[in-house]
């Protein structure tokens, strides 16, 4: 499947104050020039100049005496204020953050004066915009301690947003947190200026392309009144900014490690520990994460390099619990609550044998290969489960269905490269082009279903990006910054499963059965944002544009698959509606209505019920003659079995023995000799008596 999804917005905004451009991951510094007594100074020369870059601007003040510097590369600046007949001051170590406006107001003195003073970062408050948020620098990033290592969940320390933290599994509910209210997907990352958003899951927390901590200069999140230049979304706006080299060789080498010694046990699985006879032993835990960066100079005042490697395995045990039956189940027993019938017994409960069982199943004559009641085939399925070790497990009624918990491997390598050039085209530094690249390599392996068996997911993620930006400073009141980059989300999830599936409703399969996907979601966003400057005037407009790809291959419909919903049925149910294997319809105990899905459930397993199916491969079905596969398919026991079960399900009416029987016996024909697995057993074997007793 392919699709194609274009987002364009065009940004317009006439303001009397310029604000700082969120989407180009720039800042921006402004201020006013006033003598002793307080008067503006018009004329004054400012300079902004970062000694570590060689790169410099100069601007004059209007006839207010403000001056304004915009579209400006975070870091850290000295500037310098000169005016007639007054000295010089010049403020050094002005750190200018991303998306933060900044405002540095000078003072001038007498000819004779010069003043040199040490700000290391202009006033934090914003001043200039109506935007609620936090910018964070270099120090602050490395300082702070983040789960991971990873900086986009900075976001969580901000006023207005709920965390919930990342799951391991996500299938369900993938809501990991929300800003303000706003829905999660809601969050626009982006990173040097360009999108960075994961389009599969749309998490509030985390980019497509991840980004490390050692790579990061700058980052800042707008969690309210962003400003319109910030893009596409109404929630939080995540900017981050990726480091550059310097005039100075800089570099760094880390190691985090986190190891087992002290963890403690989970509480589930020490209680199924020690209830087995085993050790009190906790799960694995062990996380490593590693790396180094260097960036430095190419050549002296106009090209510089950065590099960042980043590694982390991680060999980390999670909680499993999975559904499986009971040991009287597993023995062809089920059990159930029968309180409100005078022939219940004393405890509540009553327990049918498999003579009992039977006897709830009068249709069943000579039509039935395997006899009324327990299927004796499904008898091997359940006995393949593990015993249960514990009553918390979902569906679990403590009679018929229990739970099996255990520590399942969740082991994880992951590889991230990030590298950045940057060119200084002017000497000035008025034309500016950088480029960085990112490239991810990761491999994560699921738990498995049960203990002994492989992994239910090989997970593979190789996604990579690329982004080129052009700042040209074409005036002091004319500057124009192109982006674009481009994204490639690559993730290869690998199931276990080429085999057709027959599930037991209630219960977890009794072995892997997942399929495969295959997902590329490549993503080009151009954006160009403008800011002209006319007398006290500012004027900023601009474009945003993605093309996004939907690229999608999946195994999921290639399989026949069915299950014992007792939900199918004509009322939905089993017990109580004075049918087959009611108990209340054949002198027993009546089931207590609410334990009837705790009852049905189980009695359509160990009855072979077939109700739901779903059929695939282009075949058609006819009620009139015979069911003819359709090209391509093979004739194994299991795409009989299926499509035989595909017609009991969508027929829902009388269906001639002999037509769906023949169906069923061609698949047993099949099996003979075959290697099929248990699943493949119990489908053949249940077959032609669950068409005998739906017709």
């Amino acid at each position: 499947m392919r699709l194609l999804k274009v987002s364009l917005t065009l940004l317009v905004l006439l303001t009397l104050a310029t604000s700082a451009f969120t989407q180009t991951a720039t800042s921006s510094l402004r201020g006013t020039v006033t003598d002793p007594n307080g008067a503006v100074i018009p004329g004054a020369t400012v300079k902004l100049n970062s000694p570590t870059t060689g790169y410099s601007r100069t601007v004059t003040t209007n006839d207010s005496g403000e001056y304004q510097f915009l579209q400006v590369k975070p870091g850290t600046y000295d500037v310098t204020a000169s005016a007639k007949d007054m000295g010089t001051s010049t403020r050094k170590g002005v750190q200018l953050l991303i998306s933060q406006p900044a405002t540095l107001d000078f003072n001038m003195k007498p000819s004779s004066t010069t003043v040199v003073e040490v700000v290391g970062t202009a006033p934090p408050i914003n001043t200039t915009d109506a935007t609620i948020g936090n910018a964070f620098n270099t120090q602050q990033i490395l300082a702070l301690p983040f789960e991971g290592r990873n900086a986009v969940e900075i976001l969580s320390l901000q006023p207005g947003v709920a965390y919930t933290g990342n799951k391991t599994e996500n299938t369900f509910d993938s809501r990991n947190g929300s800003v303000n209210g706003a829905r999660q997907d809601q969050t626009n990352i982006t990173l040097d200026g360009v999108d960075n958003n994961d389009q599969n899951n749309g998490l509030a927390f985390q980019g497509a392309l991840r980004t490390t901590l050692d790579s990061t200069q700058e980052f800042r999140v707008t969690t309210s009144n962003s400003n319109s230049d910030a893009g596409r979304s109404s929630g939080a706006q995540v900017t981050l900014l990726t480091k550059s080299g310097t005039n100075a060789i800089h570099g760094s080498l880390y190691e985090y490690n986190r190891s087992s010694i002290g963890e403690a046990n989970d509480w589930f699985n020490k209680r199924a520990q020690l209830q087995s006879g085993l050790a009190n032993r906790p799960p694995k835990l062990v996380r490593n994460t590693f790396g180094g960066s260097i960036g430095g100079p190419i050549v002296k005042d106009r090209m510089f390099y950065f590099f960042n490697y980043e590694g982390k395995r991680q060999a980390e045990d999670v909680q499993v619990t999975r559904t499986v039956p009971s040991a009287n189940l597993r023995n062809g027993l089920i059990s159930y609550t029968c309180v409100d019938d005078p022939a219940c017994p004393a405890s509540g409960i009553e327990t049918l044998t498999q003579a009992q069982f039977a006897s709830t199943d009068p249709n069943c004559t000579t039509t039935c290969p395997w006899g009324a009641g327990v299927d004796p085939n499904i008898l091997a399925v359940l006995q393949s489960y593990p015993m249960p070790n514990t009553n918390s497990a979902l569906g679990a009624d403590g009679l018929n269905y229990q739970g099996f918990t255990f520590s399942g491997a969740f082991p994880q390598r992951l590889n991230t490269w990030i590298g950045k050039l940057d060119l200084n085209v002017s000497q000035n530094g008025n034309h500016r082009i950088f480029v960085r690249g990112n490239l991810q390599d990761d491999t994560i392996a699921d738990p498995p279903q049960f203990p002994g068996q492989p992994p239910n997911f090989s997970t593979r993620d190789n996604s990579k990006g690329i982004a080129i930006g052009y700042t040209a400073i074409l005036s002091n009141s004319l500057i124009n910054n192109l982006r674009y980059g481009y994204i490639r989300q690559g993730r290869r999830v690998a199931g276990i499963s080429d085999q057709h599936h027959v599930s037991l409703r209630g219960l977890d399969d009794p072995q892997g059965f997942s399929r495969s996907l295959f997902v590329d979601v490549p993503v080009n966003n151009i954006t160009d944002d403008i800011t002209w400057t006319k007398g006290r005037h500012n004027i900023q407009f601009g474009g945003n544009l993605r093309i996004i790809g939907n690229n999608r291959q999946s195994t999921l419909a290639s399989f026949f698959s069915a299950s014992t919903n007792p939900s199918w049925l004509d009322f939905a149910a089993i017990s109580n509606t004075g049918g087959s294997l009611d108990p209340g319809a054949f002198s027993l105990p009546a089931v207590d209505a609410s334990f009837g899905n705790s009852y049905d459930y189980p009695a359509g397993v160990l009855w072979s019920l077939r109700e739901e199916g779903v059929a695939v491969g282009g075949f058609n079905m006819s009620l009139a003659g015979d069911v003819p596969l359709g090209a391509g398919l093979s004739s194994s026991a299991s795409v009989e079995v299926a499509t035989a079960m595909a017609l009991l399900s969508h027929a829902r009416v009388e269906l001639p023995l002999e037509k769906v029987a023949t169906l069923c016996r061609r698949a047993e024909n099949e099996y003979v000799g075959a290697k099929s697995g248990i699943m493949d057993q119990f489908a053949v074997a249940g077959c032609v008596s669950t068409a005998a007793r739906r017709v």
